[in-house]
């Protein structure tokens, strides 16, 4: 049986930059997932700040420029063909754009600077001590009222969790690769996803949608709309 490769994380998606935006919204038919994320954001806020985590080719904040058209957007991801596409689709936006190629795990946002945080397809590659981490610091870097959302494959039960986290690692030692980001699915259960984001911090979390094997979920600094505590 021959080997199976598995690929370092930015060179994955380097080779998939121009024709990532063709393959979600044309392949997977992801318009609806991305008008959902959008619905996500409250509407009575004028100037934004928002962090975007594995932002790709920027997908997601196409439909946030509608809403907030003077956002303050920066954009976080491994890739730099990734990036070049998302410059070149919002160049109309350079001035509100701040784009950094690097693993957001590495990167020190500073506390209470964004009023949202996002990530989209992009974290069910990670472990969850890498997640939990993560999750702490963006709970630091949102403002009081600030929210995190995020829109990412998920799995049904906690089993299927385990079986993809034992393929990864069967995949990992086949390969002999120990550190490093590389491109393998291994998607939580909403269960697991719902017990970081509460050990983050967060004290009002909240599944917005649920697909087969999509969830969006929507995580409040401080509580839900109505919590006055």
């Amino acid at each position: 049986m021959s080997e199976q490769r598995i690929e370092e994380m930015s060179d994955f998606f380097n080779k998939r930059a121009e024709t990532y935006d063709d393959h979600m919204l044309i392949e997977l038919d992801l318009n609806v997932f991305y008008d959902e994320i959008a619905k996500c954001f409250p509407v009575d806020r004028k100037y934004v700040k928002l962090l975007d985590l594995g932002c790709g080719t920027g997908l997601e904040i196409e439909r946030l420029f509608k809403i907030y058209p003077n956002a303050e957007v920066t954009g976080v991801d491994l890739s730099i063909e990734m990036l070049n596409v998302l410059k070149e689709k919002y160049k109309d936006k350079e001035k509100q754009i701040n784009l950094i190629c690097k693993s957001y795990f590495d990167i020190d946002f500073g506390a209470d600077t964004y009023d949202f945080a996002l990530s989209t397809y992009s974290l069910h590659h990670f472990s969850a001590k890498l997640k939990l981490s993560l999750y702490k610091k963006i709970y630091t870097t949102l403002k009081y009222d600030g929210i995190y959302i995020e829109g990412d494959y998920t799995v049904k039960t906690i089993e299927e969790e385990r079986q993809y986290i034992a393929e990864n690692e069967r995949l990992r030692k086949e390969n002999s690769v120990n550190d490093g980001f590389y491109h393998y699915d291994t998607p939580f259960a909403i269960q697991t996803q719902i017990d970081l984001f509460k050990k983050a911090g967060f004290r009002n979390v909240e599944v917005r949608n649920q697909w087969d094997n999509t969830s969006i979920i929507v995580c409040h600094k401080v509580g839900g709309l109505n919590d006055n505590t």
